[in-house]
Order: C-alpha cells, then sequence, then structure tokens
C-alpha cells in the first residue's frame, strides 16, 4: 500500500464539503498531540474552512462518547483512533485517523472511516514518525506551501523522545526538508539551558533529571561553589573552561545512574533552533507539554499558534508544573520509587503527573533495565502509564500489547506504543494489578 494514495484520498474527503463546514478536530493533549492540533489547525484554516478542536487525556471513552450529542460532518483525529475504532465506528460520521500508535484494526478503510496509520504503511510509529508527523503529510498533501508547518512535526516528535539518537525514517526526512527551506538550524553544542541563572536551570531541571541535584537548590549551590562556578551566572556567559567543568561533572552523575547511550548523546549536543519560536525545540516542546498537563491545554494550543503572544504565560504555567513534578521526582530519588521482580513503579496524585514522571524516570533513575510503571486510583479506577528502555523494547517487550492484555482481563482501555503506553482499568484492587503486570513481564521475559 502506498501512503500517499490514502493521504490523497483524505484530502478529496475533505475538499468535498462545502468551505462552510465546521472541521472537528479531536486530539492528543501531551505536545505530539497539540503540535498535531496546531497543524491541522493551520493547514484546515488555509482551505477556508472553519474548525472546533478538543484536547483529550486518558481515557478517550467518555469523551468520544460525547461526540454523539454533536451534529458533526467531518471529524479528524490525530495522535490517537487507531486504538478506539469501534468508538468511532459507532459515532457514523465521516472520519479521517491520522495515527502512529498501534491499530487495532488493519484495515485502512473502515466505512466512512480512512484510518492513515504509519504502521499500516510499513512506517514504525514508535521511533520513525509522530501524529504530529502524520499529520504534516497530511497538511503537505494539502498543500506544499504548508512547508512552515513542519516544525510543528519536528516538535512534536521531540515531545514523544523520537529524537533520541537522532531523526531516524520520516522525521529525518521532515527534518531535511525543514532544514533545505531555511526553517531551522543547528545551535552550538550545550546543555539544554534557558536563560536564567545557573543555580535556577539546574535546580528546575527535570529533562535532564540530575541526580541529587534537580529539585534540590542548596545541593546545588553547594555543587557550583566545588566548581568555582557563581550560582548567579548565565550559562551561555561561562567561559570554555568552566563550562567543561560544569559539563563534566553534570555528566559523570548521569552515567553512574546508568542511563542509556542514546540518552548520554542528547544531554550536550546540538538543538533546533528556528526563527518562529523563541527557544530551541527541546525547551518549548517541555513547556508546551507541562503546560498543558498543568490543565491548560487550549493554552498550549494557542501558544502553537501564536507564539509571540502566549510565550510568557505558557512558560509561567510550565515552571509551576515543573516545580510540581520536581517534588514528586525528588521523593521517588529518596525512597517512593516501589521495585519488583520485572519492574518498577511509584503511586502518583494524578495520572497526567504519572504519565510524565514515569518517562523521566525511566531515563535518568537507575532502574537496572526494568520498565517504569505509575499508579494512580481515581473513581474506583486505576490509571496506568508506563515507559521502557529501548534496549530492552528490541529484545522483545510490548507495553502497548500489554496493556491491550491487561484491559481484556480485567476490564478497561490501554494500547500505546511498544515504549510507552497507558491504560485505564476497573474490576482489579491496585496489588492485584501490580502483580498481573509484574507476573506477565515475567512470562515476557522468558519467551524472549
Amino acid at each position: 500500500m502506498n501512503i500517499e494514495d490514502f493521504l490523497s484520498r483524505s484530502v478529496e474527503k475533505l475538499r468535498s464539503y462545502p468551505k462552510s463546514t465546521r472541521i472537528r478536530i479531536i486530539s492528543h493533549y501531551d505536545t505530539d498531540g497539540i503540535c498535531s492540533a496546531a497543524i491541522l489547525v493551520k493547514s484546515i484554516e488555509r482551505e477556508g474552512f472553519d474548525f472546533h478542536v478538543s484536547l483529550l487525556s486518558h481515557p478517550f471513552a467518555e469523551e468520544l462518547k460525547k461526540l454523539k450529542e454533536e451534529e458533526n460532518d467531518l471529524i479528524i483525529f490525530s495522535d490517537l483512533g487507531s486504538g478506539q475504532i469501534d468508538l468511532i465506528k459507532d459515532l457514523g460520521v465521516d472520519s479521517i485517523i491520522l495515527d502512529h500508535h498501534q491499530p487495532e484494526c488493519k484495515d485502512v478503510v473502515i466505512g466512512s472511516i480512512i484510518q492513515i496509520n504509519s504502521n499500516l504503511f510499513g512506517i514504525d510509529g514508535n521511533f520513525e514518525i509522530s501524529g504530529a508527523g502524520m499529520c504534516y503529510l497530511f497538511a503537505r498533501a494539502l498543500s506544499k506551501e504548508n512547508v512552515d508547518l513542519s516544525i510543528f512535526s519536528l516538535l512534536g516528535a521531540t515531545g514523544d523522545k523520537q529524537n533520541l539518537g537522532g531523526f531516524k525514517g520520516v522525521n529525518k526526512e521532515i527534518f531535511e526538508e525543514a532544514r533545505k527551506s531555511d526553517l531551522i538550524k543547528m545551535s552550538r553544542a550545550s546543555l539544554k539551558m534557558g536563560n536564567g541563572d545557573l543555580i535556577d536551570e539546574i535546580t528546575n531541571s527535570v529533562d535532564p533529571f540530575y541526580p541529587q541535584l534537580s529539585g534540590r537548590r542548596e545541593k546545588v549551590e553547594e555543587f557550583l561553589s566545588k566548581l568555582s562556578i557563581s550560582k548567579d551566572s548565565k550559562y551561555w556567559d561561562l567561559n570554555g573552561e568552566e563550562k567543561k567543568r560544569l559539563h563534566s561533572f553534570l555528566m559523570v552523575g548521569l552515567l553512574k545512574n546508568g542511563i542509556e547511550p542514546e540518552v548520554a548523546d542528547e544531554i550536550i549536543r546540538e538543538r533546533i533552533i528556528s526563527d518562529k519560536l523563541p527557544l530551541n525545540f527541546d525547551i518549548i516542546s517541555e513547556m508546551i507539554d507541562s503546560c498543558s498537563k498543568s490543565g491548560d491545554p487550549g493554552l498550549a494550543l494557542s501558544f502553537c499558534l501564536n507564539p509571540e503572544k502566549y510565550f510568557e504565560i505558557v512558560r509561567s504555567k510550565s515552571e509551576e508544573y515543573k516545580k510540581k513534578i520536581l517534588e514528586g521526582l525528588v521523593r521517588l530519588e529518596d525512597g517512593d520509587l516501589k521495585e519488583r521482580k520485572n519492574m518498577v513503579y511509584f503511586l502518583a496524585e494524578k495520572a497526567s503527573e504519572g504519565s510524565y514522571m514515569s518517562g523521566i524516570v525511566s531515563n535518568y533513575f537507575d532502574c537496572k533495565a526494568k520498565p517504569v510503571f505509575s499508579f494512580a486510583e481515581k473513581n474506583g479506577e486505576i490509571h496506568v502509564s508506563c515507559r521502557a528502555r529501548r534496549r530492552v523494547v528490541e529484545q522483545g517487550l510490548d507495553l502497548g500489547q500489554l496493556m491491550r492484555k491487561i484491559a481484556k482481563r480485567f476490564g478497561g482501555a490501554g494500547g500505546g506504543h511498544k515504549i510507552a503506553a497507558g491504560g485505564t482499568f476497573e474490576g482489579a484492587s491496585l496489588e492485584e494489578l501490580i502483580e498481573y503486570i509484574d507476573s506477565a513481564l515475567g512470562e515476557n521475559e522468558s519467551q524472549v
């Protein structure tokens, strides 16, 4: 199958409606989903259509059911949909799905639905393209003039950590296209730092999470003093020798925690910058995610549509949320992270916080190569987020499949990628769920 053929069919479906039609856009609420929505909004608006956007968090089922109460002619689902085919079919509305998660159904055309899922066309949705990348392919099929939206594709891929070890597959093609169009360029190799005082930049750093430093201001002040670097210095004002000392000591701390080579390569490297955005892509993608998960996904989307207008308020929201996340990560570092035979796990107050933290724990804590799970209980349901390191996935672990297996066993819904997945489950106690997951992981390991 040729993905371009089905992208063309989707474009024809959109253009078959009069310009007075309001196009419904449903997307996920993380960086990738928000960048997906931004691409769709801009490209559809350029076609002359009005739009209405909703950004969803897990679980999707209840929110999707509400769509039945609306009068929609065409719905576009981005960065989700392939795991909710039955719910979308039940809507009985013309739909386009642009997704990169593992699909439940292998058909591209399902009644009035066109499902353009990267995995159905031989493009690995785990590493080679994001949801925003799929939306960019659709936007480019609408018009070659939409090449400027490639920056949001790369932001979405960065948010999904598909930049680790360098962009691959379609992501790399989009990166080269954006660079040739002078939309992006690369900075000098550096740490992921903003323009604040060095003590604040290190203390408030979530990704990377510096062991025994992130979230611990007094420890950072002591650390900088030992390096003979002023705590009030700006990273960008340090001389070559000072940067060398700082880089060396921070890297040693990270390597002691056994971070993976592709994560280590991300600590000090060239970073993507664009004249259209105020900071490098690593910082911007984190800002979007933090702002959204603080409870304001609409503001995060507004920033993508008008960065200059919304930058300061989004940055402020992001910093507030990151401080709360850091408090949780410090508690985990101090002993709240639990370990079983085949997994490590922790309890989170909110599912969104657990989702955010599980990725950080997986990348920067010494988890002995075990996958990381967060559990959050609410209204009789248990929300689960899980992450694994790439090396473990390459050995056969599939977290998305595990989440679907749990849903069949206990009830609820689950899915995602091999490397990152989640679900909302019912019919089991927390201890039952933990025991089941640990056992299932052990069975998987014995089969590899």
